[in-house]
């Protein structure tokens, strides 16, 4: 129990920094705009991009330019983007997608979003305004999960991810960002990072590896704190299609080199596992473990919510009761299984 007590203590600590941090962040309000270019890099996304494109048209401050990096679509994604530029990648993938259409840059400053993404008509003005008002080399917008139903894996798959959203704020709360999403990020053309700085042969962490080359060199990345930026991603849609995402998120984990971000990751992996660990001596002995199981399980449920409710509401989000219950019963298992996952199957972007 003294281990146990420990552990809570220590994880009740570290995420009261993330709360603090997500605190701190303010919403920049600043009357310049900075021109914009948005990048999107596709692929087979002839049923996605009407949408997204509509939105950007409809946008209170237009984007300089809509920049449609096709990776070797085979449906009919470059005809649907013929009335903005469209570039074939010069590479494969959607990290060379994204470098292709910064090399064709006329701002000072890229915005990159995915295809398959909401971005209410106030994005453009709100990232504007803070890449015009920033010092940092980098920006990364508020991204949130959105599903049509209001089912209890879904309001799982929402609150998993608005935690994940809550540290990343808190993390660039002094410009030295850990994690952001490429469905909303802003960042100067000329400190975009090279192939290897960006770990081009890895399939995911276009966004991720991005923001840990540009803090190693010094460079500021940091979050907008403004509901007015957020975009709305798609839910995963199933489980299988959830657990095959966390799978390509956790299969960069390894090559990470941000401090931060190492931290974290062994952190969550260790009350993870003691979590799964009392599980199984609760299961070998039911009468001994009892106390320290419920009491290592409830305390992390507890720990866990407070911070999330406070960047749930912040999001303005609403979920199921029970979706808060199953996520606290089956966050421990995310390990193993994007582990088992990632054993079987190769990580790809798309």
């Amino acid at each position: 129990m003294i281990l146990i007590t420990f552990i809570l203590i220590i994880h009740a600590i570290v995420v009261g920094v993330w709360s603090r941090g997500f605190n701190l962040n303010n919403k920049v309000s600043n009357s310049s705009l900075e021109p914009l270019t948005v990048i999107i890099a596709c692929k087979n996304e002839e049923h996605s991009l009407p949408t997204l494109l509509s939105s950007l048209k409809d946008q209170t401050t237009k984007p300089f330019e809509i920049i449609i990096v096709d990776d070797h679509s085979t449906d009919l994604t470059n005809q649907i983007s013929s009335e903005f530029t469209v570039i074939n990648n010069y590479g494969v993938g959607k990290k060379e997608a994204i470098r292709t259409g910064i090399k064709h840059c006329k701002t000072k400053w890229a915005i990159t979003t995915d295809a398959d993404v909401k971005v209410p008509s106030t994005w453009i003005k709100s990232m504007s305004s803070a890449a015009s008002f920033t010092s940092g080399s980098a920006l990364i917008g508020p991204v949130k999960i959105t599903s049509h139903t209001n089912s209890i894996f879904s309001g799982v798959e929402c609150l998993d991810y608005t935690a994940l959203m809550g540290w990343a704020a808190s993390t660039a709360i002094h410009g030295n960002a850990a994690m952001g999403s490429a469905a909303n990020f802003a960042i100067k053309v000329s400190d975009y990072p090279n192939e290897d700085q960006i770990k081009s042969k890895i399939a995911s962490g276009d966004d991720v590896f991005a923001i840990h080359s540009l803090v190693s060199l010094g460079k500021k990345v940091f979050w907008v704190h403004d509901m007015q930026a957020c975009v709305e991603a798609g839910s995963a849609g199933s489980i299988k299609n959830w657990i095959k995402q966390r799978a390509r998120w956790g299969a960069k984990a390894m090559h990470y080199t941000n401090l931060e971000a190492v931290r974290t990751s062994y952190w969550i992996a260790l009350i993870g596992l003691t979590q799964l660990t009392t599980l199984g001596f609760l299961i070998a002995d039911f009468k001994s473990t009892i106390l320290a199981f419920s009491f290592l399980w409830l305390g992390r449920a507890a720990i866990d919510i407070i911070f999330t409710r406070k960047v749930a509401a912040w999001f303005q989000i609403s979920t199921p009761t029970l979706s808060w219950l199953l996520l606290a019963i089956t966050y421990p298992f995310q390990i193993p299984a994007v582990f088992i996952y990632s054993f079987f199957f190769k990580a790809k972007w798309r």
